[in-house]
């Protein structure tokens, strides 16, 4: 259980800091509150994938 969180947390921080930098040099459009909300709902949703969807896809595939 521990590992698990432990794997959303880091997915979650890395892939939504990564989302907002990535729009913020690419496409600069974006205010700050838009960039954050956009990176924590982005963060949010690889963080569920990373924890509980990637495990079952390797899984299978190594079968």
């Amino acid at each position: 259980m521990k590992q698990k969180i432990r794997t959303f947390i880091v997915a979650f921080i890395f892939n939504a800091i990564m989302f907002s930098l990535i729009h913020y040099f690419l496409d600069n459009s974006y205010s700050l509150s838009q960039l954050i909300k956009m990176g924590l709902f982005f963060g949010l949703s690889m963080g569920l994938f990373y924890t509980f969807l990637m495990p079952l896809i390797t899984k299978k595939s190594k079968i």
